[in-house]
């Protein structure tokens, strides 16, 4: 009774509270997650101070020689799928640098072996679960299959992951090379100090490589996302656009854009609307296509075509096809910076320094600084100047 009279007190508590604008509740369930976030990630820092206390890391005074090296296993789980193409300039470098060298990848982004299947050195792709409490007899599973193989080179590559030193901890490894931070409680062999400037989360783990080995020629070219298409893929983007356009009049040329991001990342269906009358009122020759998220999922602005792909790497192949992209700070962003088209990246709520675009023809725009309109324009300036 005392239970029933409990629950009834919490929900008439509820049903009295005035109503909530659909803005203001928007805004409140940002903040509940922001705040959700703070809370984990302290959480977070202050059980790996607590494990790095116990766990004395071991000191060391030389760089590893790369001529030993013949297995490495990279550790990031991460579900995210900008965090996990962010690997690939690291992975590019290992092979260039090791090309000898298997290199397997311990990831739990679900869809990570379509991705990486074929990227040239990969081996295994070891699958953890991620934030999936069904699917937790999987990590045992996982963490079998990384153990099966002793490595010469285990990498944590970026300086804050909780799951990353786990995996790293765990795998079996004669070398384990990683950041030497505050919350970095794994047995590293090779700890690499960080840099000084701020470092882009792409550049973070070419860093440590480059600091952590011995006599690594340096860089030819900045480091740029890698994820190369067959013909036959680059074929069926093709397709897929052409599909997507053939209710339109005329010839125009594709502009792909994703509208949709989590949490405050987002911008809203009215600024989208704003930018694109703007944009065409100066470029009427271009047909924009909207890239969905889901295959029922409404578009955001009625004029325009919508596409939806399963296939990550058909995601790819039919950004390739057009001839710009334009996306907040999301996974199809960075995918799109990973295809040779010119890609704009509108951040509202993350960090530029380390999450823009990395191409160098790419283009990132704080719209907190201006307006949808200006935002518009200045895509449209830097498109017709640089890129196109």
């Amino acid at each position: 009774m005392l239970r029933q009279l409990a629950l009834t007190t919490f929900v008439n508590f509820f049903r009295a509270l005035p109503p909530v604008a659909p803005d203001e509740r928007r805004e409140r369930r940002l903040a509940l997650r922001e705040s959700s976030k703070a809370l984990r990630r302290e959480c977070r820092r202050l059980s790996s101070q607590a494990l790095r206390t116990l766990s004395h890391p071991l000191p060391f005074t030389s760089r590893i020689e790369p001529s030993g090296i013949r297995r490495v296993l990279v550790c990031r789980l991460n579900g995210r799928l900008g965090n996990t193409l962010l690997l690939t300039p690291l992975i590019k470098r290992l092979h260039e640098t090791l090309p000898e060298a298997s290199i397997d990848l311990a990831l739990s982004y679900p869809k990570a072996r379509e991705l990486f299947g074929h990227l040239p050195g990969v081996g295994r792709i070891i699958e953890f679960p991620h934030k999936d409490p069904g699917a937790l007899w999987r990590f045992p599973r996982a963490v079998r299959e990384m153990r099966a193989c002793e490595y010469d080179l285990a990498i944590d590559p970026v300086p804050e992951s909780t799951s990353g030193r786990i995996a790293l901890s765990l795998c079996r490894a004669r070398y384990r090379l990683g950041y030497d931070t505050r919350t970095q409680w794994v047995r590293l062999t090779h700890a690499v100090q960080q840099a000084e400037a701020v470092l882009h989360h792409g550049v973070e783990p070419i860093y440590l490589l480059e600091q952590g080995l011995s006599a690594t020629a340096p860089l030819c070219e900045p480091p740029a996302l890698w994820l190369p298409l067959e013909p036959a893929e680059a074929d069926t983007g093709r397709e897929l656009v052409r599909t997507a356009l053939s209710g339109m009049a005329g010839d125009r040329e594709p502009i792909g854009f994703f509208a949709n991001a989590t949490g405050a990342k987002k911008l809203g269906q009215a600024w989208w609307i704003e930018f694109w009358s703007a944009f065409l009122e100066s470029e009427p020759g271009v047909a924009p296509v909207e890239f969905l998220p889901g295959p029922q999922s409404a578009r955001t602005d009625t004029r325009f075509p919508g596409l939806h792909v399963r296939s990550l790497r058909e995601l790819a192949a039919a950004i390739s096809a057009t001839r710009l992209f334009i996306a907040p700070d999301a996974g199809p962003m960075h995918l799109a910076s990973s295809t040779r088209t010119p890609t704009v990246a509108l951040f509202c709520a993350s960090d530029i320094t380390r999450y823009r675009p990395m191409k160098p023809r790419d283009l990132a725009i704080d719209v907190n600084r201006c307006s949808a309109r200006e935002a518009a324009l200045r895509c449209l300036d830097w498109w017709r100047q640089r890129a196109r």
